[in-house]
């Protein structure tokens, strides 16, 4: 660790961070630590006061963190976020990205590093590893390439996806579009490449929540 990564982070006085910790125990660590470096801290809801930042255990991902999250973003759009995660790597980031979460940390992390991830996140920058966010900037690329989403996909591959994602099997999707199935599979297995997804339900939820919005241009139905 450099002195420079040694050396606290400034905080302004005043800055609030939401905290919405699922382990009581680590809730009442992060909230002492967060109060002794200068944060006025709320705890699981910031009530009428409008939040800098929030810090979320976002370790399962679902369920109630992320019911309010959700409400806490639609109230303060522009609070930032850093959210602590099992393991960092692309499975647990990607989603948290997706949400506009700026920071991600894993569970592990120590007081030094939250505090570094809290002050870059509310000067507008990202903290997530180098490889990981590389990663994430390749697979935004993809769908951006030639200039626009719109370019990213063919006209067959955007009817496949308007057809993907209401959960219709190759059978049905080539009975819809007047295909052959084997036509269908070769249309799913490029846009898979493209976007760097596994399988058709990661394709589709990738696809959907994806800050580029592809699935926001509507197939074209198919023509006569």
């Amino acid at each position: 660790m450099t002195p420079a990564q040694r050396r606290k982070p400034f905080v302004p006085r005043g800055t609030t961070v939401v905290l919405y910790e699922i382990d009581p125990w680590r809730e009442a660590s992060l909230s002492r630590f967060l109060r002794e470096e200068g944060y006025e801290v709320l705890l699981k809801d910031a009530g009428d006061v409008t939040p800098e930042v929030a810090v979320v255990d976002f370790r399962d991902g679902t369920g109630e963190v992320r019911a309010r999250y959700d409400e806490l973003r639609a109230r303060f759009p522009e609070m930032k976020t850093v959210a602590f995660v099992s393991e960092v790597k692309s499975a647990t980031v990607f989603p948290c990205l997706l949400l506009g979460i700026k920071g991600v940390l894993p569970a592990t992390a120590d007081g030094n590093e939250l505090l570094l991830a809290l002050a870059a996140v509310r000067e507008g920058s990202l903290w997530t590893p180098r490889a990981v966010l590389s990663e994430w900037i390749d697979r935004i690329s993809t769908l951006a390439v030639d200039g626009g989403v719109e370019r990213a996909f063919t006209r067959a591959e955007q009817r496949v996806l308007g057809l993907l994602k209401d959960e219709l099997t190759n059978k049905e999707i080539a009975r819809r579009l007047g295909l052959a199935e084997a036509t269908v599979k070769f249309h799913i297995g490029r846009l898979l490449k493209k976007t760097a997804t596994k399988d058709r339900r990661e394709l589709i939820r990738f696809l959907v929540e994806s800050p580029l919005h592809p699935m926001g241009v509507r197939p074209s139905t198919p023509s006569s």
